[in-house]
């Protein structure tokens, strides 16, 4: 992000951060103690987040995972917050053009503004341990698809899909190794992930020593991977040589055959200008063979149909991660989540095993996806 958009997020991020500081002070009974606490734990939580993003790789790495922690979470309830206060604007605008409120609600309005202040984060305390559930038991999805060009004498492929697990300070070293467990369970022929392996920043990985976990994934074929756009938050560098590391094959616009059985190919993120054209990256290969792609972004479906890819797997969405997000993704891309079929191509995308932020998920949910390809 350039120095231009990013003072534009700073600042809008600081004014819904005050509009919002306003509305829940008003909301607060006349307690100067109740005000300074308010205070404290506001500032407190609002500063975390751009603290922990630009300053997080300079502080201690026990007070990092602290501040990044409690950004994570006032990001997502600073969503519901502000949607809150606007309805609560809205509803006393009705009442001051046509006076809905009876008079007995009038006269004790404050009581009704701390009530329901108090309502809106109790609620979003209810959103949180429920979200939580969904994100640390993912759903093991199965899906079986058809592939002419597959030989019946070699027999079906399985896949293990992962996407989006964004390690870090959030999702950490304790948690991969679960992961790790539930992606050797699926006895997969090979594992492939569709991009954010990796979160914004190198440091939580390296420290952690995320590697070791990975290194004890198994698969007959293999681990192959590409980049999102969250490995080029942070040292893009470091995060191949992490790759490396965890025997993990990284195609970055490039396409390896596999036992001369299939091609998988691998495409650089969308946001990434030097990103080859999908017919670049598959020359020279095998195309009477079938082809798989990882694609982490599945903005370009076409260019895959166009290409004959037999199976492209994408992920980022998150599947909207949190309601109602996740109906606004599925107007911002042609396939949000799930599968769909567009000529001769699967198309499936991943809701994602991890996730961004505060470890909450609500409407949606974490998964593993394990796909079997086969000639008839």
């Amino acid at each position: 992000m350039n120095k231009v958009g990013f003072l534009f997020v700073f600042i809008l991020y600081a004014g819904i951060n005050s509009y919002l500081f306003l509305r829940m002070r008003q909301s607060l009974p006349d307690s100067a103690c109740l005000q300074a606490i308010f205070f404290i734990v506001f500032i407190i939580s609002s500063l975390s987040f751009p603290v922990a993003l630009i300053f997080g790789n300079r502080m201690p790495s026990g007070l990092t995972v602290v501040i990044e922690n409690i950004g994570a979470y006032w990001i997502i309830g600073l969503f519901y917050f502000v949607v809150a206060a606007l309805f609560a604007d809205l509803i006393r605008m009705a009442d001051h053009l046509f006076h809905v409120f009876p008079p007995s609600l009038s006269s004790h309005i404050l009581t009704v503004k701390f009530i329901y202040l108090l309502s809106v984060i109790g609620l979003f305390g209810w959103f949180s341990v429920t979200g939580y559930a969904r994100f640390t038991r993912p759903a093991a999805r199965e899906l079986s698809l058809v592939v002419p060009k597959f030989d019946p004498q070699d027999g079906p492929l399985t896949i293990a899909v992962a996407s989006d697990i964004h390690l870090g300070n959030i999702i950490r070293k304790g948690r991969l190794r679960t992961y790790v467990d539930l992606l050797n369970r699926q006895n997969a022929d090979i594992i492939l992930f569709a991009g954010d392996l990796v979160d914004h920043s190198m440091r939580p990985v390296e420290v952690q020593k995320m590697d070791e976990e990975l290194r004890s994934l198994k698969a007959r074929y293999g681990v192959y991977a590409v980049f999102g756009n969250h490995e080029y938050y942070g040292n893009v560098a470091k995060a191949t040589e992490f790759y490396s590391r965890s025997g993990i094959i990284l195609l970055r616009d490039s396409a390896v055959t596999v036992d001369n059985r299939f091609v998988v190919a691998g495409r650089e993120d969308i946001s990434q200008r030097h990103r080859k054209p999908l017919e670049a990256i598959l020359a020279g290969t095998d195309r009477n063979l079938p082809l798989i792609l990882l694609d982490h972004n599945p903005f370009r479906l076409s260019d895959a149909q166009k290409n004959n890819i037999d199976l492209q797997i994408s992920g980022h969405t998150h599947n909207g991660q949190i309601f109602p997000l996740n109906y606004l993704v599925k107007k911002m891309f042609p396939l949000a989540y799930g599968y769909k079929k567009e000529g001769n191509t699967h198309f499936y995308v991943t809701s994602g095993l991890g996730l961004w932020a505060a470890p909450i998920r609500i409407g949606t949910r974490s998964e593993i996806v394990r796909i079997t390809l086969q000639s008839e």
